[in-house]
């Protein structure tokens, strides 16, 4: 995590507040300091989020035959380890908040429970506060999908992914997705394959909706009226993985492997009540999506029940651990 010192002073001459509270130094420094508890809030959830969508791609590096169509129905399950539920912060690394209580405090992430830490900061003389932001509260983290796969010239396929939206209390999310992947065999066995190898590419997006059990104010201490009120976050994770798989082949069975490269970013923005304060954050959170690189290993299995049915299992190690299950039925 990084503090945004010049963006954030950038950001706020950029939009040329000419009201007194925008040119007041307390608001850059309040700003800066609330972003880096948004980071640390939100990266565990960014890292979860492209494992997740980064399973289940494949369970074998052959291609379909040319127009050949197979449709799946999987899940992948991820649990959140404790470490990666909370994170601690001090006050030195704030320039103008002060967390209550004490000089250190363990906070939720997305993957985490309830906010229960509280933070002041001034403003023009004035004391605020706020409560840290609240999480998923939830110690796995689960979602069906449907994908369809149909071959194309050349030994390659094409790919689509959905999840439909599915509500967690409050919140809710969905992930969409589009891959590609293309047979390297064949440039390099002529006739009996003794190992299937081939590239994969895949774009994931998730759109999660976090509302939180109750309202975030920054209001001051004294009960007046609230800089803002923030009631829930809208967080799109971004992620392009690129890798190599190889298969083997044995009776009914296929075992396969992968190295995966992931490239990801997030875009966020608050939702709550609208106000000078409300869209001066939420235009410099635009400007934070900061890309992030990971590698993960897949371990996969897959057993043909029939002719037109497989079942399949895959491992993904990286920043967590993942499992996926799907079954595949070849329409053609």
């Amino acid at each position: 995590m990084k503090k945004h010192y010049l963006l954030v002073g950038f950001t706020v001459s950029f939009f040329g507040f000419q009201n007194t509270i925008a040119q007041n130094n307390d608001v850059e420094n309040v700003l800066t300091d609330i972003l880096f508890i948004l980071d640390g809030f939100n990266d565990p959830a960014a890292e979860a989020s492209v494992m997740q969508t980064g399973a289940g791609w494949f369970h074998t590096a052959k291609s379909l035959d040319k127009f050949k169509t197979n449709i799946s129905i999987g899940i992948s399950g991820l649990p959140f380890p404790a470490n990666k539920k909370n994170f601690t912060v001090s006050d030195s690394d704030f320039i103008n908040v002060a967390i209550r209580d004490g000089d250190q405090a363990s906070i939720p992430t997305t993957l985490g429970g309830r906010g229960r830490t509280f933070f002041d900061f001034d403003i023009d003389g004035e004391t605020y506060e706020f409560q840290a932001f609240s999480g998923l509260n939830t110690d796995f983290f689960a979602f069906p999908y449907v994908q369809g796969q149909i071959g194309l010239w050349q030994e390659t396929e094409i790919t689509l992914r959905v999840v439909p939206q599915i509500t967690l209390g409050k919140s809710s999310y969905a992930v969409y997705g589009v891959g590609l992947k293309h047979n390297l065999s064949q440039y390099f066995f002529k006739e009996k394959r003794s190992l299937e190898i081939a590239f994969y590419a895949n774009y994931n997006r998730t759109d999660l909706n976090l509302q939180y059990d109750e309202p975030l104010d920054l209001e001051p201490s004294d009960g007046g009226a609230p800089l803002a009120i923030i009631d829930g976050s809208l967080i799109d994770f971004h992620s392009i993985n690129a890798g190599l798989v190889a298969s083997k082949d044995y009776k009914k069975w296929t075992f396969s492997t992968a190295l995966n490269y992931n490239t990801s970013w997030v875009d966020y923005s608050l939702t709550g009540e609208r106000s000078l304060f409300f869209d001066l954050f939420n235009n410099v959170l635009t400007t934070l999506s900061e890309t992030k690189h990971s590698f993960k290993v897949d371990l996969g299995t897959a057993y043909q029940l029939t002719p037109k049915w497989n079942l399949n299992t895959q491992l993904s190690a990286g920043q967590f651990v993942n499992l996926n299950l799907s079954a595949v039925y070849s329409i053609y």
